[in-house]
């Protein structure tokens, strides 16, 4: 897991914990922590993709043949 993975398990669980004590203003305040990480989770630089699917086995050229592509 990630460091933002690790503190929104801690954040969930502080939420959990918010919710059984009634303190529903530390509940907005995890809430509005847990949106931000969420936000950042989602972002493109943490997204996992198969490298090759950003690097195309041929290259096609404008005028028909193929040529390897160099990595």
């Amino acid at each position: 897991m990630t460091n933002l993975e690790l503190a929104l398990a801690s954040i969930l669980e502080a939420m959990e914990a918010a919710k059984k004590a009634g303190n529903f203003l530390l509940l907005g305040a995890l809430l509005q922590r847990k949106d931000t990480i969420c936000a950042a989770l989602a972002a493109p630089e943490h997204s996992w993709h198969v490298p090759q699917a950003f690097v195309p086995n041929t290259i096609r050229r404008h005028y028909g043949h193929e040529e390897k592509a160099v990595a």
